[in-house]
């Protein structure tokens, strides 16, 4: 075997290095001796510190020793590196502060190889995404280079506990994918990213803060995604006519206007960080005729908590209790994937969940998470008792042949 692999001319070596993740690809070395440096011919770079961090490592120390070797590995590759291009470079590393100066040169050499997607992580592994305390000052700022003639090669960048100068963001005129994440960010920095940004597609905004107000504008975004951002309380305003085609909301419940929703194929809405019930039933409406023509739909159990409003009767009527509940045409004309995380089965969840099933002539699959909730001082998992109200379910007439219902 040794001798076929041997044998092999080095072009076609290159070629299968190439489409290896950047984890084989380096394993590759131990091969033959003809392999041994093949993997340098690798333009996905991959540095995470998970390949060289032991995550149940208790002891500190051990772990930034365990950093230093991911230190000394990348100085040997950037010694060592001669391909001309570099098409991905993502580097994951918390606690950057000791070794700024290696990972500036890591991201440079990168930069400077006219690398297309950049993908730079440094918030800490241990960082609660839940907590609406947690706030962390970012760890690491975006090299200046990043901002140079290079940025015009960028077509997606992911900056998480990465600090950035927005007045500086100027030439990333091909950037298609942006994500931010772990970091202070104002409207302000948000409308001026969308306005030097002009054919952005993909916006991803995750555990920032100091985001009173969401508001954008954009004739090129198709996805938008808002991750757990708990300073929302004025709301979130979209204007992206007849591009926007998925949307992703986690967090509280918060006002919602997006114009040119009829368009958008799939949203997904969790209000998981409700940690109780409250009256924002109007809110919940909004929401619900805001996503009215979607194809996928991805709610909570919260959602369906507040589900019965009183709504005009100008649709198929929904008896709920003493209320009467109007159903957007969707459920019986075009949805087609309803998901509900949470469940529980309540009153509400129920009732909604039989009228959908019942009613949505479109429906083609209906997935149920049940809560993990545990009972009390952890003695035993409710999770039986709410898979047991989700099988329930099972038994009812469906209006659509071809729905499968899944439950987990």
């Amino acid at each position: 075997m040794e001798d076929i692999i041997s044998s092999m001319p080095q072009d076609i070596l290159f070629i299968i290095v190439r489409l290896l993740p950047f984890k084989e690809a380096v394993k590759t070395s131990i091969l033959s001796r003809n392999w041994r440096f093949i993997w340098l011919a690798t333009r996905n770079i991959d540095l995470d510190e998970r390949h060289f961090v032991k995550q149940d490592e208790e002891s500190e120390e051990n772990k930034e020793h365990q950093r230093r070797d991911l230190i000394r590995f990348a100085r040997r590759w950037i010694e060592r590196y001669e391909e001309p291009v570099i098409h991905k470079f993502r580097l994951a590393f918390s606690y950057p502060e000791n070794h700024a100066s290696d990972l500036q040169d890591c991201i440079h050499l990168a930069v400077a190889r006219g690398v297309k997607v950049l993908d730079l992580d440094f918030s800490v592994p241990s960082w609660n995404e839940m907590s609406l305390e947690d706030h962390h000052e970012a760890l690491f700022d975006l090299p200046s280079l990043v901002y140079g003639d290079h940025a015009e090669n960028l077509e997606s960048l992911k900056l998480f506990s990465c600090d950035f100068l927005v007045k500086r963001f100027r030439n990333f005129r091909a950037l298609k994918n942006l994500s931010l994440g772990w970091v202070d960010l104002t409207s302000y920095v948000v409308t001026v990213l969308l306005s030097n940004c002009t054919v952005l597609e993909s916006l991803s905004l995750k555990r920032c803060w100091d985001l009173h107000r969401l508001d954008i504008s954009s004739r090129s975004l198709t996805s938008l995604v808002v991750d757990k951002c708990f300073d929302l309380e004025r709301g979130i305003r979209v204007e992206c006519v007849k591009t926007l085609r998925f949307f992703k909301y986690s967090g509280r419940v918060i006002s919602l206007r997006i114009e040119g929703f009829r368009y958008v194929v799939e949203a997904v809405l969790d209000f998981g960080l409700e940690f109780q019930f409250r009256d924002c039933r109007e809110i919940l409406h909004d929401f619900l005729y805001a996503v009215c023509r979607v194809r996928a739909l991805t709610i909570c159990s919260f959602m369906l908590q507040g589900y019965n409003i009183d709504l005009p009767l100008q649709y198929h009527d929904f008896v709920m209790g003493e209320l009467y509940i109007g159903v957007p045409p969707c459920v019986a004309m075009t949805l087609k994937v309803v998901e509900v995380k949470g469940f529980k089965g309540g009153n509400n969840e129920m009732e909604a969940l039989q009228y959908f099933i019942r009613h949505g002539s479109a429906l083609e699959k209906m997935a149920i998470s049940v809560s993990k909730e545990e009972g009390p001082a952890g003695v035993f998992s409710l999770g039986l008792k709410y898979r047991q109200k989700a099988m329930r379910l099972l038994q009812l007439p469906r209006a659509s042949r071809r729905l499968a219902i899944v439950i987990s």
